[in-house]
Formats: structure tokens, sequence, C-alpha cells
């Protein structure tokens, strides 16, 4: 799991970082128990806001970090990493993980390609 002592990556920036906070809807902390209990461990980063709201959902350490990502917590025991870039198009506020369209396989087990996404949350 990346954390500060990993040479990898670069957590502690220096300088102003907006205030943002992170939750996540009860559909989605049930998901990530759900598709942990399945793969292992997971992680989720978010790249450019212009490719997507979705982030990536995978097993710690299949996802690769630039040295520029950034942590913006956690969700589930789940890192959440974003792209630099995405960090400082959030802006200050509140935002949402939560489940696009949650599906079930016909066992009864989540897939990876179940769609998480990040919304913002009302004032």
């Amino acid at each position: 799991m990346p954390h500060s002592s990993d040479p990898e990556c670069s957590l502690h920036r220096t300088g102003h970082r907006p205030a943002v906070s992170l939750t996540a809807s009860v559909d989605a902390v049930m998901l990530i128990i759900r598709l942990s209990a399945r793969y292992g461990p997971l992680m989720f980063r978010h790249g450019a806001m212009a490719e997507s709201v979705q982030p990536l959902c995978r097993p710690i350490g299949s996802i690769a970090l630039g040295e520029s990502d950034v942590k913006l917590g956690e969700i589930a025991g789940c890192e959440y990493w974003l792209d630099a870039s995405t960090f400082a198009q959030l802006g200050e506020g509140a935002y949402l993980l939560d489940v696009l369209n949650p599906s079930v396989t016909p066992h009864g087990t989540p897939a990876l390609t179940d769609r998480f996404v990040l919304r913002p949350q009302a004032g």
C-alpha cells in the first residue's frame, strides 16, 4: 500500500492545498467491502477530470501512481488518489464517492467493472 515512506509516492507537499473532504454513500461502502472480500485490498485512482468523473478501483499495486498524485483520503480502508491536475480542479468542498448503476453478478458477487462516481456534495 502506498504511503509516505514509499519512494515512488510524494505525499508530503508544501504550499496551500484546498480544503477537500471525501465521504462515501452507504452503497459505495458496501460495494467496497464486497469487492475487497473477493479481490483483496483495493485502491482508487482518479485521473484527469476531462477523462471521467469515475475513478478506477483496482487491487492495490495494480494502478501505477504518478509522482505528483495526491492522496485525497480513505474510504472503507481504501486509499483514494487523485491526479494532480484533477486535485487542482476540484477546488475546496466536500465530495461523495457513490455507485453508478450498482450491479451484482448472477452468483451474487460484485464485479470490479461496477462503476464508482465522485460527486460534489451540495452545501
